[in-house]
Order: structure tokens, then C-alpha cells, then sequence
């Protein structure tokens, strides 16, 4: 295998040429996409996908679709979401983050954006707590973003959900040298093993299954979901702590809705067993929580207990049954897409 490590400037510039897939207007996706499905997810209205990459399907056309699209930009990993000339409320969009998940129902949890291309642009998120802050994942780093943190109180905790996701954390260390640091001693790697990040710092290394509570902060309790990785963990915040009435489970690459199978999934694909997955699943299904917030993949949001228990039973049985979803319904069209986060 030949590895290029760095591009000619002749290559370079190609990987930002305008694809022709997109809509004609001022917004649009370049060639240097990296398929991550962020601003699918995030603009549902605007965003699509054209082979293996995005594209503008349609120009936002109103001030509310112009916003998310926008923020999306910001989101971008690889910074592959362009305009042919300034756009004046890019400035807003870039001061949008932290952004509300939902503000009524959970007013405490925010998207942080600025995700990351080491973490293949998995979502970073804040849980603004009465004790702490505490960041789930960790985004690119931005010092525009850590104003942003500064003037909330900074970041106390941050809690990693897998080795796949921790992303540009030293830096984050290193803005925040008290943040105390969250994974399971399964997942820890040195700067010499893949995906070559030192992990061998972070100070609070888990073993063993668990639960585990966040010390010092009451709410969140960390749940072992190994299959993704062996050290896969979720983290559940209960309905006081996102301070709107429902719960939350952040679940890394653990589990989420896919949008290329159009069902609630563990994406096999990448994953380490898948047995052992399902069973991680199933146990979900009883913890109390309505709102799944993954690092890869769509959120979803149950209606009421009983039908989060009833579709998380279901979702790893078909997992273990079709772990690569040849049977699963199949992809969901971002029109289809923007319907269903309406309706929520």
C-alpha cells in the first residue's frame, strides 16, 4: 500500500473544486468530503448525498434553513462546505456553538460543532450541569469555541466515549489543564497505535463493567457498552440533569439511527464483535432515558418509556439477527429526514 502524505498542491486544489452535483447557488460541497453524513443530519433541507459524498440538493430558502446550513458549515470536519462569495451571516453561524439540542425539552444539553476530522467528524456535545460542565467527545480544537466555554465556566469534565472519538482532547487539556478526563482502560492507546493519539494521560481510566458514577456530579451515570470497541462506553444523564423533563443517553458509535439503513443500529461495519454489541443494546433498553445522542449516525427520540424499552429490544435483536442490515428498510432521503426531526 502507498501512503501519500501530503498532497500536491495540484491535488490539493482539485479536492476543492465545486462538485457538479450540486444545486446551483452560492452554497455547495466540494470534493474533499469525507462522507461523515454531519451536515445531512444537521440540515436536512439543504444537504444530501451524491455517490459517496455530500452535496447541496436544494439552496436553503429561508432565514431558519440558512442558519442550520450555515452552522453546518462551521461543523464540517474537513471544511469541504464552501460559498462562491462571502456570506454576511456566516459570522452569526460561527458564534452559533454551543448550539441547543432542544431547547424545551432538553435545555441543558448543547451540540459543540467544530467536529473533528481525527474522530471522522464524530459529534461532539456539552452537558451543562449546577456542578459542572462536562463535555462528551471531543470536538476540533477552536479558540473561537473555548471563548465561547470560557464564558459559561470552561469544561470540568470530559467523558470519551471510545478510542475512536477522542480526537483533538490533549489540546483541550491543555486549554483546560484542571478538566478531568473519562474512558475505559480497554480503549487507552499510545501515540503509537492506531488511530496514533496519546491516550495514556487521561486520568480517570475505568475497568471492570460497571455502572460508575461522574464524581462530583449527580445525574450522569456511566454505563459499559462494549461491542463497538472493548471499551465502548454510554453515558446517561438523567431528566433533571438535561433540566427539561427527559433523559439522554450519549452513545458514542455504540448505537443510533442510521440513516443509510433507515433503522436503529449499531453500524456493524466498524464495529468489534457484534454479539457482544447486541447484548450492550438490549442493555439499554431499561435504563431511563427518551433522547439517544450518538457520535456517528442520526438522533432519535422516544415518545415514552414504554416504547424506548420495546424499541430498544427490537433494534438489538435485528442487530444481532442482520448485524450489516441486508434486510432493514433502507435509506432515508433527506426530505423524509427533515419530516421526521419536524416532528419531534
Amino acid at each position: 500500500m502507498t501512503i501519500i502524505r501530503n498532497a500536491s498542491p495540484r491535488m490539493a486544489l482539485a479536492s476543492k473544486m465545486r462538485r457538479a452535483e450540486n444545486a446551483a447557488g452560492n452554497l455547495y460541497v466540494d470534493a474533499s468530503c469525507i462522507d461523515c453524513d454531519t451536515c445531512r443530519w444537521m440540515a436536512p433541507e439543504t444537504y444530501g448525498r451524491a455517490g459517496t459524498k455530500s452535496v447541496v440538493y436544494q439552496q436553503p430558502s429561508s432565514v431558519a434553513q440558512k442558519a442550520l446550513a450555515l452552522a453546518a458549515v462551521v461543523a464540517c470536519p474537513t471544511g469541504s462546505i464552501r460559498t462562491e462569495t462571502n456570506e454576511p451571516a456566516m459570522r452569526s453561524a460561527v458564534d452559533s456553538f454551543p448550539l441547543p439540542i432542544d431547547a424545551a425539552r432538553l435545555p441543558n444539553v448543547y451540540h459543540l460543532g467544530y467536529h473533528c476530522r481525527h474522530s471522522f467528524g464524530a459529534t461532539p456535545y456539552l452537558l451543562r450541569t449546577p456542578a459542572a460542565n462536562v463535555m462528551i467527545d471531543a470536538p476540533r480544537f477552536s479558540g473561537r469555541l473555548a471563548r465561547q466555554l470560557d464564558a459559561i465556566g470552561g469544561v470540568d469534565h470530559m467523558l470519551l466515549t471510545h478510542m475512536d472519538d477522542v480526537g483533538d482532547m490533549n489540546r483541550w487539556k491543555e486549554r483546560y489543564p484542571g478538566m478531568n478526563r473519562v474512558m475505559h482502560a480497554a480503549d487507552v492507546r499510545t501515540a503509537e497505535q492506531w488511530p496514533y493519539i496519546d491516550m495514556t494521560t487521561v486520568e480517570t481510566q475505568l475497568d471492570g463493567d460497571g455502572p460508575w458514577a461522574l464524581d462530583g456530579v449527580a445525574g450522569v451515570t456511566i454505563v459499559g457498552t462494549p461491542g463497538h470497541s472493548r471499551g465502548s462506553l454510554s453515558f446517561l444523564a438523567d431528566a433533571a440533569v438535561c433540566g427539561g423533563g427527559e433523559g439522554a443517553v450519549f452513545t458514542g458509535d455504540h448505537f443510533c439511527f442510521s440513516g443509510r439503513l433507515g433503522r436503529l443500529d449499531g453500524m456493524a461495519r466498524y464495529g468489534w464483535d457484534v454479539a457482544t454489541q447486541a447484548e450492550s443494546i438490549a442493555k439499554l433498553a431499561d435504563l431511563d432515558f427518551l433522547w439517544v445522542l450518538p457520535g456517528h449516525g442520526r438522533r432519535a427520540r422516544f415518545g415514552s418509556a414504554a416504547e424506548r424499552a420495546a424499541a430498544m429490544r427490537k433494534a438489538a435483536s435485528e442487530f444481532a439477527a442482520d448485524p450489516l442490515g441486508q434486510r432493514a428498510p433502507g435509506y432515508v432521503a433527506p426530505e423524509t429526514e427533515a419530516a421526521r426531526q419536524r416532528a419531534w
